[in-house]
């Protein structure tokens, strides 16, 4: 992925989160699924979760802990990933 294309598809990630906007969150499937709006068609999950933790690190998403199978990990955009939108709309 070249840096142009990386940003973009970090920025869709953060879309799909912001358009989700519950406490609970999305899971990798459904935000693998919601990529495809962005024209990331079958994106790899493992490129996915790379960017998940890139998000993480940087506070623009966090994992939502679940009680019943924590295994199914699922994120959700913080208020610094809705600032980031805010100021870098398209």
């Amino acid at each position: 992925m070249t840096p142009e294309s990386r940003e973009f598809f970090r920025k869709a990630i953060l879309s799909v989160l912001d358009t989700n906007g519950t406490k609970y969150g999305l899971a990798l499937r459904a935000i693998r699924s919601f990529l495809e709006i962005y024209g990331f068609r079958n994106a790899p999950g493992d490129d996915i979760l790379k960017e998940m933790e890139y998000l993480c690190d940087k506070g623009f998403a966090e994992g939502v802990g679940k009680q019943i199978s924590p295994e199914n990990t699922a994120w959700r955009i913080t208020a610094a990933g809705r600032d980031f939108l805010a100021l870098n709309e398209q």
